[in-house]
């Protein structure tokens, strides 16, 4: 018998079945991000997650302060974090959930408060200069009356064909949006790191790849890739291909010594470890959140605005976190963190995620090959661990995530969870079921089947009269359950049902501005595809399609511009748009 509409669901159902009668589940908790380094006076939002109980609300609190204080910083109800504004000693603090259904279950996250990264990035370089670096087109500027407004971003790596030597970049960094024309100055930094100026130039607009000019976000044209390269002039440009802190460590914190890529490409995968060297945000590391992605990603034409237009890629990578990258950071290579072999050339991104091409579509793309058909290849050396920055940054959470869910919602999930009770348990693999929130969608209820140990990725459904279900094995901790890796197999099969609507749902729905092949958070082990949705329009998703589970994440819209720009400092007025 219910007291409430919280109780989630038959008193039964709250019971580990087994012999010997039954204990129950205890309460469990982890926070998200586990470490994370922050600017003074910045920003970052933690999520807790709650299992085994209804209540999943949380106190925070800083160093064991409630809400925290002025010295070490404050946390509001959603899990806000915001850092003091000058650095405290020492330069960490604990930022730690206390479960309210059981105060003696807490989960803590490590803050480091320290001056923001990408600063040795934007700086002007002695010559031959290192990549990673700020840089770009030097005639990347607008003039409208008595203001000036000028543009930069990451001169990415370095690639060689034929035997020449060039700097690879994205073609809104070196070649203007198709504005420019081959033979125009490549300088470092860029204009916005060198007060509009042009400063030294270090390469010459070779070749790029066309962007297709003239689609809307409800009919974008269909593009390649975002790519352009730029013969180094001799001198100018460290031969060995060395990026800016992707090498061994330095007496600087979280700022090692440069060093070249690996010489050799590696593929994405779902959850491979990545990182990047860019002029706004510096050394980062995430992980690879999305495969096989459709994005429609919005541009313009000038560094001014412009007239924009947006472009549809295929087969795109998407890496999680907000702190990934930044605008400015366009143009970056992102390599294996444990290999530094390249993944990816970052283009864009949103307030939660960066974008990128795939390495080998880049290299083997027709327009950056010569008349004889020669391609570029990555110019690097052995492969080597990457020094992600400790703590690392990692992916903020969404502040929906964490609020409680609607009572509606909860009802709705329980009495859903009430009818499929005596069924779910009657199964001798289910040892409790509760009810709880979905991970693939924020802010939606969900049936949590308690598995006795992790099964195989379909055995249980998506959902349930309408409800998703999550499964949790008991055994497993909350750090084990988001490390289990999904299989080849199981990708290729959502793959196979993402190609098949992907298209459909980007131009029948609005909201939606991408499609990809992720984990489910709700089913460990399992495929889904995932919908990028605008937060600011209105779109109720399907829970499955085909089979496959739907995982949702609202941001705003990826773009190869302006993105992040609240986390960057500003240089002047200038416009920071890459």
């Amino acid at each position: 018998m219910r007291r409430g509409w919280w109780v989630p669901v038959m008193a039964t159902a709250l019971l580990l079945t087994g012999c010997g009668g039954g204990s129950s589940v205890p309460v469990a908790i982890s926070v998200s991000p586990k470490t994370v380094t922050l600017s003074p006076g910045a920003s970052q939002t933690f999520k807790a997650t709650v299992t085994n109980t209804s209540n999943v609300s949380v106190t925070w609190q800083v160093n064991s302060t409630p809400g925290g204080s002025a010295k070490v910083g404050t946390i509001n109800v959603f899990g806000v974090y915001t850092a003091p504004i000058s650095e405290p000693t020492p330069p960490t603090v604990n930022v730690t959930a206390v479960s309210q259904a059981d105060a003696t279950k807490s989960a803590t996250a490590l803050v480091t408060i320290a001056q923001p990264s990408g600063a040795g990035n934007q700086q002007a370089q002695s010559l031959p200069i290192k990549l990673g670096t700020s840089g770009g087109d030097s005639l990347d500027l607008t003039k409208s009356g008595n203001t000036i407004t000028c543009c930069s971003g990451t001169l990415g790596s370095l690639v060689q064909r034929a035997g020449t030597l060039y700097v690879l970049s994205n073609n809104h960094v070196l070649a203007r949006s198709n504005q420019a024309k081959p033979g125009e100055p490549v300088s470092q930094p860029g204009l916005v790191d060198s007060n509009c100026t042009p400063a030294t130039p270090v390469a010459n607009l070779s070749q790029f790849v066309q962007l297709p000019q003239g689609g809307t976000s409800t009919a974008p044209k269909t593009g390649t890739v975002d790519a352009a390269i730029a013969q180094i002039i001799s001198g100018a440009v460290d031969t060995s291909g060395s990026i800016l802190e992707l090498g061994t460590a330095s007496s600087t914190p979280n700022a090692p010594n440069p060093a070249p890529p690996a010489s050799t490409t590696v593929a994405p995968a779902i959850g491979m470890g990545v990182a990047k060297a860019g002029r706004s945000s510096g050394l980062t590391c995430s992980s690879i959140s999305s495969v096989n992605t459709i994005v429609d990603i919005d541009y313009s034409t000038s560094c001014s605005g412009g007239t924009s237009f947006t472009v549809e890629f295929g087969n795109q990578i998407v890496i999680s976190g907000g702190n990934f990258s930044a605008a400015g950071d366009s143009g970056s290579l992102v390599v294996n963190t444990s290999t530094a072999q390249p993944v990816g050339l970052l283009y864009g991104g949103d307030s939660t995620s960066t974008v990128a091409n795939p390495i080998n579509t880049v290299l083997n793309d027709p327009g950056l090959a010569d008349s004889n058909g020669n391609h570029p290849t990555i110019v690097g050396g052995a492969q080597h661990p990457i020094l992600c920055p400790k703590p690392g940054a990692a992916a903020p959470a969404s502040a929906q995530a964490t609020a409680p869910l609607a009572a509606t919602e909860l009802a709705r999930a329980t009495e859903v969870a009430d009818r499929h009770a005596s069924r779910l348990l009657a199964n001798p693999a289910v040892a409790g079921i509760v009810v709880g929130r979905s991970q693939d969608e924020p802010g939606k209820g969900a049936v949590v089947i308690y598995v006795k140990s992790l099964p195989n990725p379909g055995t249980f459904p998506a959902q349930l009269d309408g409800v998703r279900t999550r499964i949790m094995p008991v055994s497993a901790s909350a750090s084990a359950v988001e490390s289990v890796a999904v299989a080849e197999a199981e990708v290729a099969r959502v793959t196979a049902i993402k190609e098949q609507h992907a298209e459909q749902l980007l131009r029948e729905n609005p909201a939606i501005f991408g499609v990809g092949v992720g984990a489910s958070e709700d089913s460990p082990g399992e495929a889904a595809v995932i919908l990028f949705v605008d937060q600011d329009m209105s779109y109720r998703p399907p829970i499955a399609l085909d089979g496959a589970r739907i995982k949702v994440r609202r941001s705003d819209r990826f773009r190869a511009w302006g993105w992040n720009e609240r986390q960057q400092p500003r240089a002047c007025s200038l416009n920071k748009r890459r």
